[in-house]
């Protein structure tokens, strides 16, 4: 997948698409929901935009594009991956030496409706975004419109002329055609339109088989379940290796794949190591360590000198409570599956028991992926940024907001303190009973 922030990155539209005023249908109702209104919208105007005449030097710029679309160039790069995803669309960098990178598009054909609902990728996902009722509809819909277009009926024989019964050839030109004839077929050969298809990921099937072969899945395991592996591996953006690897937990030595154990196991833990590794990399990277004062200093040798977990239990323990099994395992998962460093992770703790009094997932997580973020991978930056955060709380001025809750309004209490006394108002017993007698009550 290509991406570059250069709005004045150039590109060319390399074929020619021939009328599918007859597929419009298609690309609106199938691939408008997978693709979006933009992504259709690019299609079209790439379609528009081809010129075979056109030089290199006078090609557009994607800000052409941007500016045709209304759209900002991160939109654009969403709307190409996800044409090129469904296969509408081909991306190439051609290496000029004099004009810098151009990119090169080529576009696929809009297939039959037929071909859609037959790519089981595709139809799937149309069905993830429509629903199933709106899938129904639309899936009877083109099949109704494929019945049209041909009249059947039973017992039907066919008479049709040859074209030897009607035209005379000599033998020898009918058999072996004359070179003025082969030279204008060459002239004339068309450069057939391609359909668009699924760009999907080469698998090498034989290289699966044979490594699970060793763990004693059958290689019949593997065809059976083609599918199911297919979409995983383009999901989560797996190679082969990575996909056997993140497989293993879940067999459990039985001989098949469980497709949703796998699904299950990425979802919780999806390339945990790769992702470590990343963190990782990026606190060797970014090693901003900015001074500290006396009472911060205190701090950063205290969360230097003891392990996570031994941090975690003296802090708990200084505020009269107890370490649980799930804090601990939160600790282990902030080392081995996001991969920060034993001193980051004493003052993530300290942070989060200041907030609460248990130490929680989703805090530790939220507040782990806010500092990544930002840049702070060591803990004096961390402190320091703590301590402004802190700052900043003090120094604001707390505002006053009107009380609302969901969709209730809810009432302000009145303060009866502010309110002032009202002297009451002389009223004889007389002038009472009149101001609550009715109007047909009056004296008579």
């Amino acid at each position: 997948m290509y991406e570059n922030s250069n709005p004045r990155l150039r590109y060319v539209v390399l074929n020619e698409l021939a009328d599918q005023l007859g597929q419009g249908q298609v690309l609106i109702k199938l691939y408008q929901p997978l693709i979006g209104a933009l992504g259709v919208a690019l299609y079209q105007t790439l379609v528009q935009d081809f010129d075979p005449y056109r030089s290199l030097s006078a090609s557009n710029a994607l800000y052409s594009l941007q500016e045709d679309l209304d759209c900002s160039l991160r939109q654009l790069w969403q709307a190409l991956h996800k044409l090129e995803a469904v296969g509408l669309l081909k991306t190439y960098v051609s290496h000029n030496l004099r004009l810098g990178d151009i990119l090169a598009f080529k576009l696929h054909a809009v297939p039959e409706a037929s071909e859609f609902f037959n790519t089981s990728l595709l139809a799937s996902l149309l069905k993830e975004k429509v629903g199933g009722v709106r899938f129904s509809q639309l899936s009877r819909e083109f099949a109704k419109q494929a019945q049209v277009k041909e009249r059947q009926l039973d017992n039907l024989e066919e008479v049709s002329a040859s074209f030897f019964e009607v035209f005379r050839l000599p033998e020898n030109e009918a058999i072996n055609p004359s070179e003025d004839v082969q030279k204008a077929a060459e002239e004339n050969t068309g450069q057939k339109t391609e359909e668009a298809q699924v760009n999907l990921k080469q698998i090498d099937w034989q290289y699966l088989k044979d490594r699970f072969a060793t763990y004693q899945i059958p290689e019949s395991e593997i065809d059976l379940q083609k599918d199911e592996i297919r979409s995983i591996m383009e999901l989560y953006g797996l190679s082969e290796e990575e996909f056997i690897n993140e497989t293993l937990p879940t067999l459990h030595g039985s001989y098949q794949l469980d497709a949703a154990a796998i699904r299950n196991s990425l979802n919780y833990n999806y390339k945990a190591n790769h992702r470590r590794k990343q963190v990782i990399k990026r606190q060797e990277e970014k090693q901003d360590r900015p001074s500290v004062d006396q009472q911060d200093q205190q701090l950063l040798d205290l969360v230097k000198s003891k392990s996570p977990v031994n941090f975690l239990d003296d802090m708990k323990r200084e505020k009269g409570g107890f370490t649980t099994a799930r804090e601990r395992q939160i600790v282990y998962d902030l080392r081995e599956n996001v991969g920060l460093e034993m001193d980051l992770i004493n003052v993530l703790v300290y942070t989060c028991l200041n907030y609460q009094p248990v130490l929680t997932q989703d805090l530790a997580y939220r507040i782990a992926n806010d500092w990544l973020q930002k840049g702070i991978t060591t803990p004096e930056a961390a402190i320091k940024h703590l301590r402004a955060g802190k700052k900043q709380a003090q120094s604001g001025q707390k505002k006053n907001y009107p009380a609302y809750s969901g969709n209730r309004r809810l009432e302000q209490g009145t303060d009866w303190n502010k309110k002032q006394f009202v002297q009451p108002v002389n009223i004889s017993d007389e002038d009472l009973r009149k101001m609550l007698q009715g109007p047909d009550k009056k004296d008579k």
